[in-house]
C-alpha cells in the first residue's frame, strides 16, 4: 500500500523524538520509505506489463502470482475465432494433435489437454516459462518440464510429419509449379532462415545466429529440415553438413531438381542462379527473374511459421540442444496445421498433363550444361507465349 505525507509524518512522530532520533528510529523510517517506493516502482511494473500482454493477447490481464482455473475456466470456453486467434490454428487441429499424443504420453496429474495447451502457449507467445505457468497455475519448472516432454514425443516420430515425397508426389509437385510459373521440373525449395538465440535479458550482449535449412514443396510442406550449429552462419557450409548433401542425388532423379539462391553451389539436382562480374545475358537475366519467382515457396513457408510461433522470434534459450528442440518441433507443427488445414495464402493448381521438359542426358552431362539447358527452354517457352 501506497504512503502518503500524512503516514509518513504519522511514523516519524512515533518513532522521532524531537530533533534527536536513534539509529534505531531512523532505520525504521528508512524502511518505511523504501517500502514506499518499492510499491510505487511494483506498480509502473504491473501497469506496463499489463500494457504489453494486453497488446500481445487482448483481455488476458498478467498475474503476479499463480492462479487457478485459467485452463479449465477461460480457455475452454473460448469461441472457435478467440481460439483460432490465440493458438493459431483450429480447435480441431489441436484436437488431432491430442489424439496422437495419447499413444506416446504418459498419464499424470496434469491432463494431457492442458499439457498442449501449456505447450502451445509457449510456442504461440513470446512468454517466459514462469509468466506461462503463472497464467496456467503451474510452477516454472512443470512448464518446462511439458514442454520438452510433448516435444521429445513429437520429433522422435517427425517422420510421420516430415518425409522426402516419393516419386509420384514429386510428379504432382513439378506439374502444379510449371503450370503457375513455368519453371520446368521442380521438386522443391531450398534455403535456410536465420534466428536469433541468446538471453533478453541484458540488451548488452549480442544474441547468437543460427541457422534452420528447410525444403519445401508448392503446398508450403517441409520436406526436410537440417538445424547448424549456433554461430555458423554460410548456407553453403550448413547445407554440406547436412544429411541431404549427400542424399539429394538419390532423392531426385537428374531431370529433376529442386531451386536454391546462389549462396548454395551449383549441383545437377540444386539449380541456382546465373552469377557473373561481368554483365549477364538478357537470356541469363529472363532465367535468374523466373528462378527467383519459382522459388519465392519457401521464402513464405519461414514466414507463416514464424507468424504462427512467436517464440522464434528471439529464441531465449540457452542450451544448444534446447533450441535444437524447439526448432525441430516449431517444423513439425507447422507441416501438421498445413496437413489438417491446408494454406489459404497457395494458389491451387489443376494437375493436368505434365509439361515438364525431357533431358538428354547424352547431350547434357554437367550441372552447368544442365543450367545452360534450362536457360534456353524457359526463354524459348517465353517467347512463345508473347
Amino acid at each position: 500500500m501506497q504512503m502518503n505525507t500524512f503516514q509518513k509524518e504519522f511514523i516519524m512522530g512515533m518513532f522521532l523524538d524531537n530533533d534527536n532520533a536513534c539509529t534505531m528510529n531512523r532505520l525504521v523510517v528508512a524502511v518505511a520509505n523504501i517500502v514506499s517506493e518499492n510499491n510505487d516502482n511494483l506498480d509502473m511494473f504491473n501497469n506496463a506489463l499489463s500494457e504489453s500482454v494486453e497488446d500481445h493477447y487482448p483481455g488476458i490481464v498478467p498475474v503476479t502470482r499463480r492462479i487457478n482455473g485459467f485452463y479449465e475456466t477461460t480457455v475452454r470456453n473460448f469461441t472457435d475465432d478467440d481460439y483460432a486467434v490465440r493458438f493459431k490454428m483450429k480447435r480441431s487441429t489441436v484436437q488431432a494433435l491430442i489424439n496422437f499424443l495419447k499413444d506416446y504420453v504418459k498419464p499424470g496429474s496434469i491432463p494431457l489437454d492442458k499439457k498442449v495447451h501449456v505447450f502451445l502457449w509457449l510456442l504461440v507467445s513470446d512468454c517466459s516459462y514462469n509468466e506461462i505457468g503463472k497464467l496456467f497455475g503451474l510452477h516454472k519448472s512443470s512448464v518446462s518440464y511439458i514442454f520438452n516432454e510433448i516435444a521429445t514425443h513429437l520429433t522422435q516420430h517427425s517422420y510421420n510429419f516430415i518425409s522426402w515425397p516419393s516419386v509420384e508426389e514429386q510428379h504432382i509437385t513439378r506439374i502444379k509449379v510449371n503450370s503457375r510459373f513455368k519453371f520446368p521440373n521442380c521438386v522443391g525449395f531450398i534455403d535456410t532462415c536465420r534466428f536469433k538465440v541468446g538471453t533478453k535479458r541484458s540488451k548488452r550482449d549480442k544474441p547468437d545466429i543460427i541457422l534452420l535449412q528447410a525444403v519445401c514443396d508448392e503446398s508450403l510442406l517441409f520436406l526436410d529440415i537440417h538445424i547448424g550449429e549456433i554461430g555458423k552462419t554460410r548456407k553453403n557450409r550448413v547445407f554440406k553438413e547436412s544429411a541431404l548433401a549427400h542424399e539429394l542425388k538419390n532423392f531426385v532423379e537428374f531431370e529433376n531438381h529442386i531451386l536454391g539462391d546462389s549462396e548454395y553451389k551449383l549441383r545437377k539436382n540444386l539449380i541456382t542462379p546465373f552469377t557473373s562480374e561481368e554483365l549477364l545475358t538478357s537470356e541469363e537475366m529472363k532465367f535468374n527473374e523466373f528462378h527467383w519467382k519459382t522459388r519465392s515457396y519457401i521464402g513464405h513457408a519461414f514466414e507463416l511459421m514464424k507468424e504462427r510461433f512467436r517464440k522464434l522470434n528471439h529464441i531465449d534459450v540457452v542450451k544448444p540442444e534446447s533450441v535444437h528442440l524447439l526448432l525441430s518441433v516449431a517444423c513439425i507443427l507447422h507441416n501438421f496445421i498445413l496437413m489438417h488445414e491446408g494454406c489459404s495464402e497457395v494458389k491451387e493448381e489443376a494437375v493436368a498433363c505434365d509439361d515438364g521438359v525431357t533431358i538428354n542426358t547424352s547431350i547434357v552431362q554437367t550441372a552447368l550444361e544442365k543450367r545452360q539447358f534450362l536457360c534456353n527452354y524457359i526463354n524459348y517457352i517465353d517467347a512463345e507465349d508473347l
